[in-house]
């Protein structure tokens, strides 16, 4: 049975230029699910990324777009926003809408946001421990 676990912009950006993310991503050992600004916000990224690191434009879309990540609108998680808000806006705004959507389903977050660590009944996993549970699963 597979976990599911709220991904935010960072491990998915890793992924895209090779990060072991990427591993993980793909191993099959669980259901990852994104806000859909979230994805908005890494895909307004990439022409930079691409830049960046060399890699054709397009192709990074492409990869991006075959990301095994599902995109949630913001209606499945509007009633934890005010909540999700309350937590962390002070340290990011950006990051309401992942922890709204983590809020919502009782799940933890993957990401290498350190705004996202102490807030009460959140647990966060960094690309290290997701590495680490994929260790133990496989």
């Amino acid at each position: 049975m597979s976990s599911t676990i709220v991904v935010d912009a960072n491990p998915l950006l890793s992924a895209l230029i090779g990060g072991r993310s990427r591993e993980v991503l793909f191993s099959g050992n669980f259901n990852f699910l994104s806000p859909q600004p979230t994805l908005f916000e890494v895909e307004k990224y990439l022409p930079h990324v691409a830049e960046k690191t060399g890699q054709n434009e397009l192709v990074l879309f492409r990869e991006f777009e075959l990301l095994p990540v599902v995109a949630v609108q913001p209606r499945h998680y509007e009633a934890r926003l005010e909540r999700a808000t309350v937590l962390i806006s002070g340290r990011d705004p950006k990051d309401v809408h992942v922890l709204a959507l983590a809020i919502e389903l009782d799940v933890p977050i993957w990401s290498e946001d350190r705004d996202f660590h102490n807030l009460p009944g959140v647990t966060v996993h960094r690309t290290a421990d997701m590495l680490g549970l994929l260790g133990e699963i496989e």
